[in-house]
């Protein structure tokens, strides 16, 4: 059983998608096996968004990210990570092909609703950052 960490962005919190989004999950029938609602940390942020830290937007996404609650998820299922990246579609909402969560609710390049770990090995990272209690 593979596992994946999920997080629904400010936008989605803001714009009531919490509902929609994660229902697309369970209707794919992936176990939503622990979320919560918490804000993130400055310092939280910078880490978990370092591999873009020498980029001109790095001080933007930090802002974003940490300018109000968040929905992080555990979601669990055969093939979890590659099911869940194509299900949230490409990272810019205006390349997202519709039938993707950023092509259909999207309308920002990184206010784009949705980040889902791109491998195990980053699953399980983010999975501790944003889990620790788990450990």
């Amino acid at each position: 059983m593979e596992r994946t960490l999920v997080i629904l962005k400010p936008d989605a919190v803001r714009r009531k998608l919490i509902g929609e989004i994660v229902g697309r999950f369970e209707k794919k029938n992936f176990d939503i096996a622990h979320l919560k609602v918490m804000n993130i940390s400055a310092e939280v942020a910078e880490t978990h968004y370092a591999h873009v830290k020498h980029l001109p937007f790095f001080g933007t996404m930090i802002e974003f990210i940490t300018s109000g609650p968040v929905v992080a998820m555990i979601i669990e299922g055969n093939k979890v990570i590659q099911s869940v990246r194509s299900m949230i579609g490409k990272t810019s909402s205006f390349e997202a092909l519709p039938g993707t969560i950023r092509g259909d609710y999207g309308s920002h390049d990184f206010e784009n609703l949705i980040h889902a770990s791109d491998s195990t090995e980053s699953a399980e990272e983010e999975i501790k950052r944003f889990f620790p209690e788990l450990d």
